[in-house]
């Protein structure tokens, strides 16, 4: 890591959002229930993140734009890499993304590189659902179901 740096950002959700970028890309980014935020970001990518997350809270921003490095199994950044193609309030399934990486019977193992996500939110795990269109495995407090309900105020669990 030549050029690492990290950051703690405001969001409306009570929690702050903790991200790191290293030679060049964000590496990880996670939720996480903290009182001490970044001041002043100085990491030019870094701030540029922060700038979109602001902007995505406010509605204002339709999909994320930042490289992104992922570290997993070939088919867990294939599904990473075709859910942050998606946009702001666009939902799929599990089948779905096993599809469009041309692995049709591969739903459960999409559902499991949907747990390990390592860039929280920029890479919008909340957005793919079963094929019922319900959250699977997490509550109703939980922060996939937080931001699906942001994203989609009429949606019920």
């Amino acid at each position: 890591m030549r050029d690492a740096a990290c950051a703690t950002i405001a969001t409306p959700f009570g929690l702050a959002y903790y991200i790191e970028a290293s030679d060049g890309a964000i590496a990880y980014g996670s939720f996480r229930r903290t009182k001490t935020l970044t001041r002043g970001i100085r990491h030019p990518l870094l701030r540029e993140v922060a700038a979109q997350i602001k902007a995505y809270f406010r509605g204002r921003l339709r999909r994320f734009d930042v490289p992104l490095q992922l570290e997993g199994t070939p088919l867990q950044r294939a599904a990473w890499e075709a859910i942050y193609e998606l946009e702001f309030g666009h939902f799929v399934s599990y089948a779905d993304v096993a599809r469009a990486i041309g692995k049709p019977h591969a739903h459960r193992a999409i559902a499991a590189a949907m747990v390990k996500t390592p860039i929280d939110l920029l890479i919008p795990a909340h957005r793919v659902l079963g094929s019922d269109g319900r959250i699977k495995g997490a509550g109703a407090r939980s922060m996939r179901a937080r931001l699906v309900r942001f994203e989609n105020p009429d949606y019920s669990l």
